[in-house]
């Protein structure tokens, strides 16, 4: 079951990814901004994720 969370939080910050490069190319500050945000979520929350699978 862990791994399928891990999986899941890779594929949601792939898609973060997408959203980011969809919004450069429409030239939307604002979903931007946002999608940068959720992509570093996701980051912060599998870095921690790993650092506590180290322990």
């Amino acid at each position: 079951m862990r791994d399928l969370e891990g999986l899941s939080w890779w594929l949601f910050a792939a898609s973060a990814v997408f959203f980011t490069i969809g919004s450069i190319q429409a030239g939307e500050p604002v979903f931007l901004i946002g999608s940068l945000l959720f992509l570093a979520a996701c980051l912060v929350f599998l870095l921690g994720r790993d650092r506590s699978r180290r322990r």
